[in-house]
């Protein structure tokens, strides 16, 4: 049977069922909690290994984005047409906190004034 927190990190994490089914099949049954979150423990360095890996990529794109929002008299529909609006609202959410502060005001043209009740209530 499988213990409680395994069940609750496969309900989190469904993405490490295959790991862990192969733990089960290795083991011809339950593998344990212990060795389940070791396993976990190895599923999640290799996120962050790949996390490591792209963060420099992603650090250099939206930077030479930015320089291209602070100075390109194009900003408008290089920066924010083109490439902000070609990213999913979930996208531009998960960039957010990455971006630099003369491409959040170009995400902030192109989504244009907060809807009613988005904006501390005021109508």
């Amino acid at each position: 049977m499988t213990e409680p927190e395994v069940a609750t990190i496969l309900r989190h994490v469904p993405e490490f069922a295959p790991r862990y089914l192969a733990m089960v099949e290795a083991a011809d049954g339950d593998p344990g909690a212990v060795a389940t979150f070791g396993e976990l423990a190895d599923f999640t360095a290799d996120l962050a290994g790949r996390l490591a890996d792209l963060r420099p990529v992603l650090l250099r794109v939206l930077g030479g984005v930015e320089e291209v929002a602070a100075d390109s008299p194009d900003a408008e529909e290089l920066v924010g047409w083109a490439f902000l609006d070609s990213l999913s609202p979930a996208e531009q959410e998960l960039l957010r906190p990455w971006l630099g502060p003369a491409t959040r005001d170009a995400l902030a043209r192109l989504e244009g004034p907060p809807a009613p009740g988005r904006d501390g209530g005021r109508p």
